[in-house]
C-alpha cells in the first residue's frame, strides 16, 4: 500500500512540474501576443517577430469566434485578445489545480507517514514480543544468603570481646531460617561457609519464595533482639538459564552483590530486574539503589515489598 501511495505522490509531483510549465507557457506567450498586439496598434514593428506566432493564434481563434473590436473608433481584430484573456484564465486554473495537487500530495504523504507508523509499531510490537520471549527462557531464579550477628551488649564504652558468640548466633540463624523454607517446593539448598544458596527451577515462584525469606528474616530479627543480638541477612538474587555456566556466570554475581552489604532486602542487577518486570503478577517492586563498581560498574536494584 505505501508503495501505491508514493508511487501516486510521484506522479503528481511530475504533474505539479507538467502545470507549472504550462503557466510559464502560457504566460510568456500572453505577454508576447499582448505586446504584438498593443504596439501594432501603435503601428510600431517593435513586436513584429511574434507575427507568425499571431496570426497561428488568430487563424485558430476565427475558427470559434470572429468578430472584430471597437478601440479608439477603430475596429481591430479581436481574436488576439480574446486568447489572452481565456490564456489568463487558464493561468489561474491551473494555479488552482494546483493547490489542490499539493493538497493531495500533502493527504497522500499523511497517509504515508500513518501506514509507516503503523507499520513501525507493529513491528517493534513483534520485535519487544521475540525478546521478551528469549528473556523468559531464563526461568531460574538464585538466591545467597549471609547471615551476620553482633552482640548489642558489647560497644566501645563496655568493652567485650565483639567476636565471641557471633559464630554461634549466625549458625542459629542459618537453623531457624532453614527450617522456616526447607519445605517449599521447587527449591535445592546448599550452605557454604557462611553463606547458603538457594536455588529455583521455576521463575513464577519467585515471588513466592522471597515472601517467605523477608517473613522469615523479619521473625529471626525480631526473636535476636530478644536476646540482645542484631542479626540481619544480606540477600542477593539473579536469574539464569541451564546454558549458562552457574560457577562462573552466577554465582561470583551473587557473592559480589553481597559485597554491598544491604540489609534484609534482596539486591540485583539489571537483568535479574528485567526478568522479574515479565511477570504478569509482582509482588515486589525493583528500586534503583545505585551505581557500584563489582569488579566493574553495575546498575543495582533493591527488591522491596508491596504493601
Amino acid at each position: 500500500m505505501v508503495k501505491i501511495y508514493e508511487l501516486l505522490s510521484k506522479l503528481l509531483h511530475y504533474l505539479i512540474n507538467v502545470l507549472f510549465f504550462v503557466q510559464i507557457v502560457l504566460m510568456i506567450v500572453v505577454f508576447l501576443t499582448a505586446s504584438y498586439w498593443f504596439f501594432n496598434l501603435l503601428n510600431s514593428d517593435v513586436f513584429n517577430f511574434v507575427q507568425p506566432l499571431a496570426v497561428s493564434i488568430n487563424d485558430f481563434v476565427r475558427l470559434f469566434y470572429d468578430r472584430e473590436v471597437q478601440v479608439g473608433g477603430v475596429y481591430v481584430d479581436g481574436s488576439l485578445l480574446l486568447f489572452d484573456l481565456i490564456a489568463l484564465v487558464c493561468v489561474f486554473l491551473v494555479a488552482k489545480v494546483k493547490y489542490y495537487v499539493y493538497q493531495a500530495i500533502g493527504s497522500i504523504n499523511d497517509s504515508i507517514r500513518t501506514i509507516k507508523s503503523k507499520n513501525e509499531e507493529a513491528f517493534n510490537k513483534e520485535l519487544q514480543k521475540e525478546v521478551e520471549a528469549n528473556i523468559k527462557r531464563v526461568n531460574n531464579a538464585a538466591i545467597l544468603i549471609r547471615f551476620v550477628a553482633k552482640n548489642m551488649l558489647i560497644d566501645a564504652c563496655w568493652g567485650g570481646d565483639s567476636n565471641e558468640g557471633v559464630k554461634e548466633k549466625e549458625e542459629e540463624a542459618f537453623k531457624i531460617f532453614y527450617s522456616s523454607i526447607k519445605n517449599i517446593t521447587g527449591c535445592r539448598f546448599a550452605k557454604t561457609d557462611d553463606k547458603m544458596l538457594i536455588l529455583l527451577n521455576d521463575f513464577s515462584k519467585v515471588d513466592n519464595l522471597l515472601s517467605f525469606i523477608y517473613v522469615s528474616l523479619n521473625r529471626i530479627s525480631l526473636e535476636m533482639r530478644k536476646k540482645k543480638w542484631l542479626v540481619y541477612a544480606n540477600v542477593s538474587i539473579d536469574a539464569y538459564d541451564n546454558k549458562m555456566n552457574f560457577k562462573t556466570d552466577v554465582y561470583p554475581v551473587l557473592e559480589r552483590l553481597l559485597s554491598i552489604n544491604h540489609k534484609n532486602e534482596a539486591v540485583c542487577l539489571g537483568n535479574f530486574s528485567i526478568r522479574y518486570n515479565l511477570e504478569p503478577t509482582k509482588a515486589f517492586t525493583p528500586f534503583m539503589k545505585g551505581r557500584y563498581n563489582l569488579g566493574q560498574e553495575y546498575e543495582v536494584w533493591t527488591l522491596v515489598k508491596k504493601n
